[in-house]
């Protein structure tokens, strides 16, 4: 059953994605009347490659597919050679605002589901951790604590490997040593994503940020991760040079 809390960035998501396609198909349906073009053969093929091109799109989100992005790229091509042939062609504006809305909501949708909660930017093809700019850190969570390794820290989210099973809305004590510095932050896991046998368990975060000593320090630490990244990334190439 399709439920929906908005309250979520995630639901809000699969909300848009559907407005997004019920303007598509309403500015698909209103093209082809103005063009005379309804029930013709490349009308119905059209319509049923569009109906089934979102039922795979949707999929793709709904079970944070990566390939939610090629699709997302298809679709805004799509929307942009639509509007511009309604707006400058065709001689349509009102069929080409709705395609222009349906783009606005596919921008939303695709910016808040970059997330590393979602679709989190783990460079799982480097195996030497040599060139990783991953953090290690101990976590405690239910009492437990675990040897863990923080990346991808972004828009006050994180990714957090570890490789024991934990439920989904558990909060968790983070505990990071850098710059001759030690201090807890305060996070709940909101996403989990198995990716390769043998792998670690990746968890998307979500810090809680109660007052402003919390927020210095989150600060600090993205800050630290960016600039270490960047230095992995120069020793890699320097080494393979």
């Amino acid at each position: 059953m399709f439920k929906l809390n908005l309250q979520k960035s995630y639901d809000k998501v699969k909300f848009l994605t559907v407005l997004q396609f019920l303007f598509v198909f309403v500015a698909f349906i209103a093209e082809a009347f103005v063009t005379q073009s309804v029930l013709n053969f490349s009308f119905l093929f059209q319509m049923i490659l569009l109906l089934v091109s979102y039922n795979f799109y949707f999929t793709a989100l709904r079970n944070l597919f990566y390939s939610f992005w090629n699709m997302s790229f298809i679709f805004g091509v799509y929307y942009v050679v639509s509007l511009t042939r309604n707006f400058l062609v065709v001689g349509h504006p009102m069929i080409g605002v709705l395609f222009v809305i349906s783009f606005i909501f596919l921008l939303i949708c695709c910016y808040t589901i970059s997330s590393p909660l979602y679709y989190p930017r783990v460079h799982w093809w480097e195996y030497d951790f040599r060139f990783r700019a991953d953090i290690r850190c101990w976590v405690e969570i239910e009492g437990k604590q675990y040897r863990a390794r923080l990346s991808d820290l972004r828009r006050g989210a994180a990714c957090l490997e570890i490789f024991s099973h934990m439920p989904v809305g558990s909060p968790v004590l983070i505990n990071v040593e850098i710059l001759n510095q030690n201090f807890t932050l305060y996070s709940e896991i909101r996403s989990k994503r198995e990716t390769i046998i043998g792998r670690a368990i990746i968890y998307g975060v979500k810090f809680v940020n109660n007052d402003l000593e919390q927020v210095q320090r989150l600060k600090l630490l993205t800050n630290y991760w960016k600039e270490s990244k960047k230095l992995k990334i120069r020793n890699k190439f320097a080494v393979s040079n």
